[in-house]
């Protein structure tokens, strides 16, 4: 029997009675296959309120009338919860505080679908996380959620490069012009880039990981799969709890709730922040009073519940993360790279690493070079700076532009939810901020780079419209509009300081200017200078996109025990990319500009190759080389110069315009599409405790408006059919959960970071006489075919009193399939080509087995007279080795290995706890071996002191 739902108002007490033994925790008939939303449960218990003040100001009325409160109780009657302890992934979703509004009503309950349903009647594979169980650990990170999920990863970089991939697809950074593969909503928003969830989460209810396309329930399409983060919601409710931590490397995490009603049984709020001050583990050097990975971060956010009638609810919610630096980039540490390639050549005979200009090298004569004499015998903080000594090796940071990558979001969103009498309809209106700001160095605190990096200016419109039908009949459905409206400004920026001539300039450059200028050498060492310092590039990216989809998804209930499930979504996208590169600062070296670039007009003079004036030069141009010649030698014109000056003024204009690169005046690509969406899920429920499925997802994720050196070169829609047959199961007397699918995906013109022949770079190095020239830029492109395939499991087990254990794992095979022009790795620069096959290969990223345990002991201190309770739990992530190199590099591969965090200890009957947590227990530091460089894990063994309670 399936639950249906009121679509009148009750005038009676007595007829409140269902409603009332549902909110005491009654609990949803498990098998119910259209149960409702989070926010139709929000619109009941309004409406429930609502009619409860009806009520009581009715019985006021009458004489001696008596008005009754509702209690506020809330048990969960999830089969095998352990008492106190929050879900288990995958299995149980959590039950609300007893002193707590019900926020959700029901059984085994998961919201992976955008439903409240018992998860063995789900037809896909979907893990679910409670807050309760992250805040027990300190999980409060997407780093540490996807920990507590199967086959989904966290790819570590900075707050803007970071990604989330599932079943080891959507690896990629910095691509702001293609959509995530996997999806993130928070509190029904879609957000359009996945870094804007690249914050604290905090007072969090229940996280859900579904694997697969998505979109035809709503929202965002996604061709891999969601991470859907559900906040707790304001209740009339009076609540106050707290969280203090303190911890290594001067940590302290504040977090505080607040709610209730504001005007009883009409307006309700939740306010909730937290601020989250620590150190890094690994200091600057140069300053020791800056470290990587700091956490500088508040966030606030405050919501309001407003119940007018009880057919009606109104959610409003405003969140604010104000701007504030953290250093993040440039965390990486150098080695020496291999001295010969596997065919027996040098790897660098042209001397272009940090160790031939510091050290010096040997060409392909044997010829040695010593090191450049700019950067010899130099101080920082009244000691000198040597190559071995402060750049090479582990916590050798030592670099002088600290002013890290600052970033801040925001939002609001405003969730109306109508209780019609044979539908509900839900409106979701919201927008978002985000920006992120740059400041890079290059790795060292000579004045070399300044104010460089990327910067973020993103601007984001959503707008669902969604109507579902009440359940209970043959068919249950849902159909609605979605709208995303996003404006991103994305920039890319390079600054040079006094010291950036000397480095950038290839060795026949600083040969000319410095180690063989003779009596020239005085004017060489200017123009060494003066051909970068202080200029500045910034490249610009303008991104706008509008999609607007129709979705749809019908329940079709055939018998009692077997359902057909069937949805569609189309998606209408329009986007449009500019692209803009010039020259925004000339600094000291104006007078070495190019004439022109791409059209570009700079001003210079033109002259050849050996320095000598060319023809067509105007008389302003003419005036400008005998200004160089006055400045740099004295000399009353250009003219008059000799032939190894002028030779060295053209050194000074050929690393100057290498540096400057290509400059677009402005380049537009537009894309607009039509994609689909679709899914046909069967699923026969054998007995109460078992239940099989099968399902095909298609899903088609927008290709992208993009322009590459100059040239559009727009990215074609990716396209996926996914299989999947899965059970989901309940095994000793319910006590243990278990649910385990068997899944197939291939992908056609899988879009990923792809490595793009620079030709402007690759002619200039070629004119330069470097050795292996090729050069590649990072960009979105198209690998034509690729597939994921594998096992995944998620269950939880309690049968055993005061225990909760829960556990996940996949065994997953993603790689490409054909992948003909693969860009080549390092070690492979020798091979003739500009690109290798990588089909075959598996994906970056992608280990082939994953998996997570945990586990949580709650027992009462018998011999401690007050009723307080010892807790210790812990969770493990496990993961083979991958490759985390995007070109797959030989030198990019981590070996397995395992994170452990920890908690244990002990609270009292009035609320109050106190908890030793200690995060990557056993210090798991694996890193791949790498060409040149890599960055370590950031986060280190650390542990703290947790006190929390309630007011």
């Amino acid at each position: 029997m399936r639950k249906t739902s009121r679509s009148t108002r009750s005038t009676h007490p007595l007829r409140l009675l269902p409603i009332a033994a549902l909110l005491a925790g009654a609990g949803f008939d498990a098998h119910a296959a259209d149960n409702p939303t989070v926010a139709e449960l929000q619109a009941e218990i309004a409406r429930v309120q609502a009619e409860n003040a009806r009520l009581r100001q009715a019985l006021a009325a009458q004489p001696s009338a008596q008005p009754a409160a509702t209690p506020p109780s809330a048990t969960s009657s999830a089969t095998g919860a352990a008492a106190g302890t929050g879900p288990a992934s995958g299995a149980i979703a959590a039950a609300p505080a007893a002193e707590e509004e019900p926020q959700a009503l029901g059984a085994v309950t998961v919201r992976g679908k955008k439903k409240i349903e018992a998860l063995k009647d789900v037809p896909l594979s979907v893990s679910v996380v409670s807050g309760a169980e992250l805040d027990r650990e300190l999980a409060q990170d997407m780093s540490a959620i996807t920990k507590r999920g199967a086959n989904v990863q966290f790819n570590q970089n900075n707050t803007r490069g970071a990604s989330l991939s599932v079943r080891g697809l959507g690896k990629r950074s910095f691509t702001e012009t293609q959509d995530p593969s996997v999806g993130v909503v928070v509190d029904g928003v879609s957000y359009g880039l996945s870094q804007l969830a690249n914050f604290d989460f905090y007072d969090v209810e229940s996280v859900d990981i579904t694997r697969g396309p998505q979109g035809t329930l709503g929202g965002k399409g996604a061709s891999s799969g969601v991470v859907t983060i559900n906040t707790r919601r304001p209740s009339f409710y009076p609540t106050a709890d707290f969280q203090l931590t303190y911890g290594q490397r001067e940590t302290l995490i504040a977090k505080a709730n607040l709610g209730g009603a504001v005007i009883e049984d009409l307006l309700a709020w939740r306010g909730s922040f937290v601020a989250h001050r620590a150190r890094g583990y690994y200091t600057n050097n140069f300053d020791r009073n800056y470290s990587l990975y700091n956490k500088n971060r508040v966030s606030g956010r405050t919501q309001f519940l407003l119940t007018p009638t009880a057919d009606f609810n109104a959610r409003f919610s405003f969140d604010l993360e104000p701007h504030a630096p953290q250093v993040q980039n440039g965390l990486t540490f150098y080695h020496n790279q291999p001295d010969t390639f596997a065919d027996g050549s040098l790897t660098d005979p042209s001397g272009t690493t940090a160790r031939a200009k510091f050290t010096g090298f040997r060409n392909t004569a044997g010829v040695f070079t010593e090191g450049r004499a700019w950067f010899q015998g130099r101080s920082f903080n009244g000691a000198p700076y040597t190559y071995e000594d402060n750049y090479i090796g582990e916590n050798r940071l030592n670099f002088n532009q600290n002013q890290g990558q600052t970033v801040h979001n925001k939002g609001a969103s405003a969730e109306l939810t109508w209780n019609l009498p044979l539908h509900t309809l839900t409106s979701n209106t919201a927008v978002r901020r985000y920006s992120f700001d740059a400041h890079n160095d290059e790795g060292t605190p000579f004045d070399i780079s300044r104010d460089g990096g990327g910067g973020v200016q993103y601007r984001q419109f959503t707008q669902e419209l969604k109507l579902k039908s009440k359940p209970g009949g043959k068919l249950d459905y849902t159909t609605g509009l979605f709208l995303i409206k996003t404006k991103d400004d994305i920039s890319s920026k390079s600054g040079w300081g006094s010291d950036a001539g000397a480095w950038f300039a290839t060795t026949a450059q600083y040969n000319t200017l410095d180690r063989n200028a003779g009596a020239n050498r005085g004017a060489g060492l200017a123009l060494l200078k003066d051909a970068l310092d202080d200029g500045a590039v910034k490249g610009d990216t303008y991104v706008e996109t509008t999609s607007t989809a129709l979705f749809g998804n019908t329940a079709w209930h055939v018998t009692e025990a077997a359902t057909l499930t069937g949805g569609l979504r189309v998606t209408k996208e329009d986007r449009q990319t500019r692209d803009e590169r010039l020259l925004v600062a000339n600094g000291s070296g104006s007078a070495l500009n190019p004439v022109a670039v791409r059209g570009v007009a700079l001003g210079g003079f033109a002259s050849n190759a050996a320095g000598g004036l060319a023809d067509g030069n105007s008389a302003a141009q003419l005036a400008l080389a005998d200004a160089v010649a006055r400045r740099y030698y004295g000399a009353a014109s250009y003219g008059a110069l000799t032939a190894a000056q002028q030779a060295q003024v053209a050194a000074a204009k050929a690393l100057r315009a290498g540096q400057i690169g290509q400059l677009i005046s402005g380049v537009t690509s537009e894309y607009d599409d039509t994609l689909y969406t679709a899914t046909l899920s069967p699923s026969y429920r054998f007995s109460e405790r078992y239940t099989a499925y099968a399902s095909w997802q298609y899903g088609e994720k927008s290709g992208s408006a993009l322009n590459v050196n100059g040239v559009s070169a727009n990215v074609r829609p990716e396209k996926t059919n996914a299989f999947e047959i899965g059970l989901k199961s309940a095994l000793l007397e319910n006590t243990l959960i278990l649910n385990a699918d068997l899944f197939l995906m291939n992908i056609k013109d899988y879009q990923s970071t792809v490595r793009v022949v620079d030709e402007f770079t690759t002619q200039t190095n070629i004119a330069n006489g470097q050795a292996n020239p090729l050069a590649y830029v990072s960009a979105q492109g198209n690998v034509p075919k690729a597939r994921a395939r594998g096992l995944e499991f998620d269950g939880v087990y309690s049968g055993i009193p005061d225990l909760s254990i829960r556990f996940s794992g996949a065994w997953n095979d993603a790689r490409y399939i054909s992948f003909p022009q693969a860009a080549k790795p390092d070690e492979l620069a020798y091979l003739p080509g500009n690109y290798i096959d990588q089909g075959g290969l598996a994906l970056p990223g992608a280990a082939r087995w994953t998996g997570n345990v945990g586990a949580e002991y709650r027992a009462p201190l018998r011999w401690l007279a007050g009723g307080h309770q010892l807790h210790a739990s812990f969770n493990t992530a496990f993961t083979s080795r991958y490759n985390n190199s995007d070109t797959l590099s030989s030198y990019g591969w981590i070996s397995g290995g395992a994170t452990s965090d920890l908690s244990l200890g002990v609270a009292t009957k009035a609320g109050f706890d106190v908890s030793v947590v200690v995060k990557n227990a056993f210090d798991n530091r694996k890193h791949e071996a790498a060409w040149l460089s890599y960055s370590p894990n950031p986060y280190p063994r650390w542990f703290g002191l947790v006190f929390s309670g309630k007011l």
